[in-house]
């Protein structure tokens, strides 16, 4: 349900560097958070992956999310669905959400059924130019029988329904339609700046480039938070980071790049927080190019890269090379269903036998054309640009030529740039799927962007029976079974090569109590809880 998508600047130090700060010292109200990514919005209706977790966890709330163990609990809904409490119907099909009476919206007005019906109509609005509309093709219709009831009909069982409709596997959360009702599209109205929402945490003002500062929401329906101000910055580079974090201009970092760990364990008074994600870091084959789709090319290429020494010299073992497909599939990951390996002799072996022979310069030549790709990146992503030119290296030693290209981060996901219109041959990016294991959005036939992640064009009639399969049973064993099918085909396949498996690093200092890491739900979803002893 609008699948986490996690960009490759999530490792970026991407917007300029906040030109006022505030100055060092005792700050018990307020806590300075210097951060990589600026939203390009605050209606999380128009964020993706990680940006819009983060909004969303700040400033409104879900129906559902998950906490800390990767459990789906309670938000505005009173209780999570099941079939042995009756949410869920015993064909599947229809699931039903009670909700609290006692939320409003920061404004006053009080949070009910009609906003969730608003929202969801919002996403099916294709006059909303959203990033993805993944699993809502899946409803049939969605209704409010009173002021604080939901009932959704499905067109089929959906196993991660509950977690991904408003809950902790969706990129949107509930907006107010009593403010946003009367318009035909949100794309440019004034509430994507300046929103009004439900959650902890409300946004006061937004300097762009510069910082986003949130002061406590008074009508927050749960436990207040103890710490009254936030201020988030935005920071050019991780040297200035680092010095903000050093000079106590900010008080804490999220999603630091592994490869300053060493700068980041120097930091006096700081405590340093390692989250393994389900997120996975990828060569992405575009396989409607003439090149990439030739599947000893992909074969080839992955046999010749290594990951292990990748990931060694790069994050330092805090990336986990042998797991990729893991951050995929989580927990519905086989451990048998091994990756390739690395093997250089292999790789010049099956380029030779598909016709591919070496030129002058070594690279290689069939039918007089250089096989030759472009391997395209954001130009603020810090670990893959790292990582790009170890495997340019490694893809020339056996006869494949990588032209990096690196793209601005707005640009490279952008619903108009090369990702979403095909127009590149490969992609180094970092993704993620989310808790509940359905990769539909990466793979499926019926997922191509804009409907979708599947920036490959990947399209396995096969893969798509079981993947249909898996999402429509609520039998955990059986949907492990089945994806464990998917897991193969896709290493068989290649549209990607899985390379890491990621670790979300958070610099928190010393005195901040109440932080708790969660692979699920991002640095924010605790921040109710959070509170300084200085």
């Amino acid at each position: 349900m609008g699948r986490r998508l996690l960009f490759a600047s999530l490792f970026a130090y991407a917007a300029a560097a906040c030109s006022n700060r505030y100055s060092g010292g005792q700050r018990p109200d307020l806590l300075i958070i210097a951060t990589a990514e600026e939203p390009t919005s605050l209606n999380s209706l128009y964020l993706q992956g990680r940006t819009a977790q983060n909004v969303g966890e700040l400033g409104y709330s879900y129906l559902t999310k998950y906490d800390r163990r990767g459990a789906i609990v309670p938000d505005v809904a009173e209780i999570v669905p099941t079939s042995a409490n009756g949410g869920i119907s015993r064909h599947g099909k229809r699931i039903v959400f009670h909700l609290r009476r006692n939320i409003s919206w920061q404004d006053g007005s009080p949070l009910t059924a009609r906003d969730v019906v608003f929202t969801y109509r919002s996403i099916t609005n294709r006059s909303n130019t959203i990033p993805s509309r993944d699993g809502y093709d899946r409803i049939a219709r969605v209704w409010a029988p009173d002021l604080y009831t939901v009932a959704v009909e499905l067109t089929r069982p959906q196993a991660g329904f509950v977690a991904g409709f408003f809950g902790g596997e969706s990129n949107y959360a509930i907006l107010p339609a009593h403010l946003l009702a009367t318009y035909p599209n949100l794309n440019h109205v004034g509430f994507n700046e300046s929103p009004i929402g439900s959650g902890p945490y409300r946004f006061t003002k937004w300097i762009r480039g510069d910082r986003l500062d949130l002061t406590i929401n008074d009508r927050y329906y749960q436990t207040k938070p103890r710490i009254r101000n936030l201020s988030i910055h935005f920071v050019q580079n991780w040297s200035t980071i680092f010095n903000e974090l050093m000079t106590h201009e900010a008080d804490a970092t999220f999603y630091a790049s592994p490869s300053n760990i060493a700068a980041l364990r120097s930091i006096p008074n700081h405590r340093i927080i390692v989250t393994l994600l389900p997120a996975f870091g990828t060569v992405v084959f575009n396989l409607r190019d003439p090149i990439a789709k030739d599947l000893a090319v992909r074969r080839a290429l992955a046999s010749a890269i290594d990951r292990r020494t990748l990931m060694a010299k790069t994050t330092f073992g805090l990336y986990d090379p042998d797991t990729g497909i893991r951050g995929l599939f989580n927990w519905a990951f086989d451990p048998k269903a091994t990756l390739i390996a690395y093997d250089t002799s292999f790789a010049r072996r099956i380029l030779t036998s598909d016709g591919w022979i070496p030129g002058d310069d070594g690279i290689r030549v069939k039918s007089g054309r250089r096989l030759q790709m472009q391997l395209v990146l954001s130009a603020q992503s810090l670990l893959p640009d790292q990582i790009a030119p170890l495997i340019v290296e490694e893809a020339r030693a056996v006869g494949i030529e990588l032209l990096t290209k690196r793209y601005d981060g707005r640009e490279l996901w952008s619903l108009d740039g090369p990702l979403y219109r095909g127009r590149f041959q490969t992609a180094l990016l970092s993704l993620t799927n989310g808790i509940d294991p359905d990769p539909s959005a990466f793979i499926s036939c019926d997922q191509y962007p804009p409907n979708g992640f599947n920036f490959s064009g990947y399209c396995n009639r096969t893969v798509d029976h079981a993947l249909r399969r898996a999402a429509s049973v609520y039998d955990r064993g059986e949907r492990q079974r089945l994806y464990s099918f998917v897991q193969r085909r896709l290493i068989a396949d290649i549209p990607y090569d899985f390379l890491w498996q990621p670790s979300e690093i958070d610099v928190i200092p010393a005195e901040l109590h109440g932080y708790e890491s969660s692979p699920a739900a991002g640095p924010y979803s605790s921040v109710a809880h959070w509170w300084l002893r200085r």
